[in-house]
Parts: C-alpha cells; structure tokens; sequence
C-alpha cells in the first residue's frame, strides 16, 4: 500500500476525527517514509497531529505485518507523553488494535535512553550503575550547599538556578547571591561530580551521554535501536540538544517526523537553540517540511500582535500565523504606579475572572514577581472569614520563592519584635504596644530596612530585592504583632495549593509552556526583568522575546502585559518590548 494513501480501517474507524483535520494537518498525518520537519505554531493541533499520525502508521505496519515495532514517539515531558499516549492509545482501540503497548511506545526523551542503557548491560552482562532520580539529585546538591554555607537556605528560586546549573553543566555560574557566588556554585558542580563518582551512580543528565556514547560504541545496540521501531516522532523538537539530536539520528532509521517551533525555543540554558530545528533536515533534498499556521487557540487580535512581535527575531522561519477563532480576542498595556498596585489590580482581576468561571493565570520572567501577587490574593480570600478562599486558591506552577525560606522575613519579624518589646517596657503593653506597620515606616527611616536587605541579598539583583520587600509591606500592614507577621507569610505559603485545573494560578512562563487560559497577565515588564539579562548580546534578547511570544500566546480571549513604575524605592523603566507590542496594534 502507498504510503501516502488511507489505510482502510483508519479511515472507516477515525473518518470523524479525519474530517476535523485542516488540509496541513492532514497533510502532516499521512506523511510516511522518509524524514520531515512539521512546524507547528502555538495552538495548532500538534497533540492532535502526532497521536492521529501514530495511529495510522500502526495500521499501516499491522496491514503490512511488519515483525517489529510500528512507532515511537518521544516528548520533553511526562504529561504531554501521557497526553499523546492516551490519544494515541485511543484512536488505535477504536481502529481494533487492543495488545499495542509493544508496537506503538510513547516515551519521554530520558525515559527511552534509561531504556536503551538497560538493554545494552543486560547485553553485556555488566551491572548498571543506579540513576539518580531528580528528587536524590536535587537532595545531594541540596545538601553540598548547606555543608558549604553553613546551613543557610536558599530561596527554591535561587536554588533551581543553581541545580540547573550543576546538572546540565551549561551556562555561566553567575550567581550573586547571599551566601551564593559563581565560585561557590563551580565548587558545588565539582563536588557533586565526586560524590557521584564515590556513589557509582548516574544521574539524567548522564544518561543521555552514556546513551550517545554506547551507540556510537556498540554496534550491535545501535542496529537493534535502528529496526526497533519502522517510524520515530519527536515533538518540541526545538527543545534538542546536540545530543539529544544525535541520539533520535542513531535510532531512527532516516524514518524520523519532527514537531517543532522555532519561536519557541526558550530553554538555551539547557543547550537548545532554534538554529537546531533549521538543521534537522541535513540537506537532504528528500527532507520535507509540514507548516501548521493556523492558531485555534488565540482570538485574532492576539494572534496578529504575538505574530507582529516575534517577527523582529532573525533568523526564523518565516510564517504566517492566522487565527482559527472567531473571538477576536484583546491585547492590552496597563501602567501602574508601583508593584503594589499592579500586584492589587492583578488580585482584582483574577478574583473576578475566578467567578465568572473563567480560567486566567498571571506569567512573570522571574518567580520573585508571585509574592506581591501572592499576599494581595491571600488577603483578598481571607475576608469574610475565607468565603472565597476555596474558589481564589491558586496553583502556583514550577518551583516558586517562599517566604518563609527568606532570611529578610525571619531578620525583618525579629527587628519588629525587638521594638516592640523595648517600646512596651514599662507600661501596659496593651496600650502602648506598637503596630508593627508604624514600627515599619521608623525602621525605612531609619535605614535600618536597608541593612536587613543588604545583609540578606546579594548586590546585583536590586528589583529582587525591592519586590521582596514591596510583597512584605502588604504582610506589614494586616500584621498585628511581629510574631503575626511571620505568621502571616507561613499561611501565605500554605494558601497556595490549588488544584491541577484550578481557576486562579501564577506561573514562570517556562512552567506555562503548553498551558492555555482565557485570560492571562503579563507581569513586570520592566527593563532588567523581562527582558532579563544584557540586551546588547544579540541570541539573548531573541531568546527573551522568544519567551515573551510564548507567553502571549497562552491566552485563548485576553492579554494585559502590564509595568510598574517603581519597585520600592527602585525607579523602573518600561520593557523595550511594551512599544514593540503597542506598535503592532
């Protein structure tokens, strides 16, 4: 049978689902032999693509009783490979096929090269080395740093940078944090290099390596990989690293169908880059490229802005994004004074959005942007006795800054209970005990909020440290006592444990990749911040804006990008990419 004909069944069985499918998107489904690149715009129906595509090449294979496995599909991450297997498994039981979990394999990337390592020592008769999972890791470094810091805690922000750092060993150790420098994170690296070697184990990042290297080696594991399975599908193929590349090239055959977009390339720190899916194809003339241009997530407005914006990128492949809805969808700036009031106004919003059923999440660069966002929400749920606290409850997406893990929180409640136990004495502390806001305003007056920032932060991140302290003030102001105020900021931590389909949430925009909502704000939008980093080095900012587009394209009916004017006492400048938005409308 022609390989780019319809297997009998799967049209008979799926015709409904092949009737939903666009003229690219079919395209993309019935494509066989041979290598292609399908480049797949936010809210293009990729999952849809990739899991329809797996279940014809199964009724391909079964039709043309092929002794091996049909297809193998990898992704980034486990619940975009649940969702896909559970698609793909779907379309398939509604074809016939039952027993499929050997014929059709969905696999994350490092699950399918634990996989691959397990084969090739039980084919060798060696015994393999343990692999460390990202919990053990995360606790060895965890606690090299405490042995090196004298028991000091991290922010989990801080301490996510310096994990990534450690395990992918990519990046430059640029760390300016109490209790945090690039000379401590390069000694940690190398200390947790040696406790691995004394351990004997592995951990993900050396999987992929050991992975490359025995297929490159052993040529009888390479060849039982190559004819493992008759097709390969690989989705966020803009998130590959060279190895990664190299890897899905050793096992597929020539058979490979990647799923990528280039604009949305954002994790550099971990060795990917766009210019990675613009050489998938090797020069092959045979190589074919599928576009899927058409956004059925985004109203038309969005769609035409985040387009318009990312256009200033070089270096791209060039496209033209159109919107599948009919909403025509809103894109907003909003300016405000101080983070304080952005942070009130986002509280507002998200409470509104909450009861009229509607999904919204707040995105920032950096997650020290939550905790003013944070305090305003948990105050809001708190009146009435919690009334709303249920329905306002957020999930905050990717690891996030606690307060309680903050040494400004602890070092700040300490200096307002010192005052106002030495104001009390010698009275009726019930009159003359001081509120912990006033106490507050003496100690900025004073300078001494200053040195407590000083002492708890490091000197290159002064928005950092501004928010934190902003955040705090909103805590300051609903605190009775300095015991409260510790309190206060313990609950706040709690509060934030909504559900996995929760209506309010706050979120990094690496963490909301994939996610969708109907409305979504963009926070501190301020030079600096986002775009974060030099903006005179050139992949940076494109890979800044990359993260901007990304986290415009989350939104199915509404976007407000939103700036401050000041952060404490830091003066703030709009974001370059606030005219760059305003300019396409």
């Amino acid at each position: 049978m022609a390989e780019n004909s319809f297997c009998g069944v799967f049209e008979e069985r799926l015709g409904d689902e092949i009737k939903r499918l666009t003229k690219d998107q079919l395209a993309a489904v019935m494509h066989g032999v041979g290598g292609a690149l399908c480049i797949a715009g936010p809210g293009s129906g990729k999952t849809r693509v990739i899991s329809l595509r797996a279940a014809r090449l199964w009724s391909l294979c079964e039709k043309e009783r092929c002794e091996n496995g049909a297809v193998l599909t990898l992704s980034f991450n486990r619940p975009a490979c649940s969702e896909m297997k559970s698609r793909g498994l779907e379309f398939i039981r509604r074809m016939g096929g039952e027993r499929v979990s050997e014929k059709v394999c969905f696999y994350t990337v490092h699950a399918y090269c634990l996989k691959l390592l397990k084969e090739y020592f039980r084919s060798t008769g060696k015994d393999m080395p343990k692999v460390l999972s990202p919990e053990e890791s995360s606790g060895i470094i965890e606690e090299l740093y405490a042995k090196i810091s004298g028991g000091r805690i991290l922010p989990q922000d801080e301490m996510k940078r310096l994990k990534s750092y450690v395990l992918t060993e990519t990046g430059v150790p640029d760390f300016d944090f109490v209790g945090l420098d690039g000379k401590t994170a390069v000694r940690i690296a190398k200390d947790y290099g040696r406790e691995k070697e004394k351990l004997r184990v592995l951990d993900f990042g050396d999987m992929l390596g050991l992975s490359l290297k025995y297929l490159k080696s052993d040529a009888n594991l390479r060849e039982k990989a190559e004819n493992a399975f008759k097709y390969t599908q690989v989705d966020e193929a803009q998130d590959l690293s060279l190895v990664q590349a190299e890897i899905i090239r050793l096992i597929s055959n020539g058979n490979v169908f990647y799923v990528a977009d280039d604009d949305q390339s954002i994790y550099g720190f971990r060795g990917a880059t766009p210019g990675m899916v613009r050489s998938l194809g090797g020069g092959d003339p045979s190589f074919k490229t599928y576009m899927l241009e058409k956004n059925f997530r985004s109203g038309e407005n969005i769609v035409g802005v985040s387009s318009w914006f990312i256009r200033a990128n070089g270096d791209r492949f060039s496209k033209r994004i159109t919107a599948g809805k009919k909403d025509p969808g809103k894109v907003s700036v909003r300016y405000f004074r101080d983070v304080l009031s952005q942070a009130s106004f986002c509280s507002n919003l998200l409470k509104r959005r909450a009861k009229q059923g509607k999904k919204a999440c707040v995105l920032y660069r950096n997650n020290v942007s939550a905790l003013p966002v944070l305090a305003e929400l948990f105050f809001e749920a708190r009146k009435g006795g919690f009334r709303d606290g249920k329905l306002l409850c957020p999930r905050v997406r990717g690891d996030r800054m606690l307060f309680s893990e903050l040494l400004y929180v602890k070092r700040l409640g300490e200096e307002i209970k010192f005052r106002e136990d030495r104001d009390g004495e010698g009275g009726d502390r019930s009159f003359f005990a001081p509120v912990p806001s006033d106490i507050y305003r003496r100690l900025k007056r004073d300078k001494i909020v200053d040195l407590i920032i000083g002492d708890s932060f490091g000197g290159r991140r002064p928005f950092l440290r501004e928010a934190v302290a902003s955040a705090c003030e909103i805590i300051i102001r609903r605190a009775e006592s300095g015991d409260g105020f510790i309190r206060l900021a313990g609950e706040i931590d709690r509060f934030c444990c909504g559900e996995e389909d929760a209506l309010v949430n706050l979120s990094t925009v690496h963490s909301a990749k994939g996610l969708e909502f109907d409305t979504v704000i963009v926070i501190d939008c301020v030079d600096g911040e986002f775009p974060f980093g030099d903006p005179r080095k050139e992949e940076q900012l494109f890979e800044e804006r990359r993260l901007m587009y990304v986290a415009l394209t989350r939104a199915e009916n509404e976007v407000i990008v939103t700036y401050p004017g000041r952060c404490g006492k830091k003066q703030l400048t709009a974001s370059r990419f606030i005219d760059e938005i305003t300019g396409s409308e």
